[in-house]
């Protein structure tokens, strides 16, 4: 059965490789939709680091800070060094007991296990990784998820 630690080894894999496919593409990906009012590939991405931030917070009450917003390949790389530290410290998270932690939401008081917080930010990214590799695909534009996968990951750091 493939482990916490596991999927969160391979969250921090993929983060890393999926950020740096972006360095390459056009400006013009940054802002495509998957329709009229939804959001646009740069802000997706912007959120999927903005929620790496959300998780650290909830487990050990790290501030977010302003993240720059991701309009370009430049900005994207940038994002490399942020996410493997919030990856980093979800790892680190794996070292502590599986308790209930109370956390200050923006309306509400929420508790959640330490490791519902890391299980869904692993189902989290790749929720939305697939969301923009359709965005892409139907504007024209390939991400290869299958590179990203778990058997990449167990293939490639072995």
């Amino acid at each position: 059965m493939i482990s916490l630690e596991m999927s969160l080894k391979h969250l921090a894999w993929s983060n890393q490789k999926f950020f740096a496919l972006f360095a390459d593409m056009p400006d013009e990906v940054f802002g495509l939709r998957a329709a009229e009012g939804e959001w646009p590939v740069g802000k997706i991405l912007n959120h999927l680091a903005g929620s790496g931030e959300w998780y650290r917070y909830c487990l050990n009450g790290t501030e977010w800070t302003d993240l720059k917003r991701i309009t370009n390949g430049a900005v994207a790389l940038e994002y490399l060094p942020i996410i493997a530290e919030l990856d980093k410290v979800l790892i680190e998270q794996l070292l502590l007991p599986d308790e209930e932690l109370t956390i200050q939401g923006d309306n509400e008081i929420i508790h959640a296990t330490r490791s519902l917080i890391l299980s869904q930010a692993v189902m989290h990214a790749a929720e939305h990784k697939g969301q923009i590799a359709t965005i892409l695909k139907a504007h024209g534009f390939h991400i290869d998820l299958d590179a990203l996968d778990v058997w990449s990951f167990v293939s490639q750091t072995k």
